[in-house]
């Protein structure tokens, strides 16, 4: 008996670890994003981060963004196809000046087909365009992470493809990469908490520092 729970219990824990996160029930984090918004005082321009946890756990963003009231909509879990699905509460509801957008690391995770992540991008990014055309649009990368670096080929032509979907639609591209390696192409596993998926400190520094290297008008040290 103490043998079958014992298996049972590790069945329980392979299926947890390789659950598919898209497509979740997202109701109690949208509820919790729109309450933290309504506290904002809506003297600033809006900005707003859709994603997944990378973005969710990003600390001190209205510092980093200081200038603009910062809304982080951020849902750990989420995938190109939720944000699609979400757009109108997530994104258009709080009429953005700027939109930072990170999908894509889930979706590699989950096994979704390559062309079907493009496509659900490409959608999202037309209808962008269309609805917010006054508005900047930044497409974030996928990162490099250790706990999914056995995905890395896949996460580059990944990226590759959203960096093309980003220009066709006028859209601004982030890559961050480089940066999160060595000189010598190696993994800088200490910009990781112990999960070694989420970012630690110094790992968000580094996002900033390459954030507004890359994209100096975010920087509110510039202006």
């Amino acid at each position: 008996m103490r043998v079958l729970v014992a298996l049972i219990g590790w069945v329980g824990l392979t299926f947890c670890a390789t659950a598919q996160l898209c497509g979740q029930d997202y109701e109690a984090q949208v509820v919790a994003i729109h309450e933290r918004a309504q506290k904002l005082r809506g003297e600033n321009p809006t900005l707003v981060l859709v994603g997944s946890s990378s973005f969710r756990l990003w600390p001190h963003t209205d510092t980093v963004f200081a200038g603009y009231d910062v809304i982080n909509a951020g849902f750990g879990g989420s995938c190109f196809h939720d944000a699609w699905l979400l757009r109108d509460t997530l994104i258009y509801a709080f009429e953005p000046s700027v939109v930072l957008l990170y999908e894509g690391d889930n979706d590699l995770n989950d096994g979704l087909l390559m062309e079907d992540i493009l496509a659900d991008a490409a959608n999202l990014l037309d209808d962008l365009s269309r609805r917010l055309p006054t508005s900047e649009v930044v497409v974030v990368a996928p990162k490099a992470s250790r706990a999914r670096y056995h995905l890395k080929d896949q996460y580059l032509e990944l990226n590759a493809g959203l960096r093309s979907i980003a220009m066709d639609h006028g859209a601004h591209w982030v890559d961050f990469w480089l940066v999160q390696h060595d000189a010598y192409g190696r993994l800088r596993d200490e910009l990781f908490i112990q999960d070694q998926l989420h970012l630690n400190d110094a790992g968000y520094a580094v996002w900033v520092n390459e954030l507004r290297r890359q994209l100096p008008w975010l920087d509110p040290n510039a202006q």
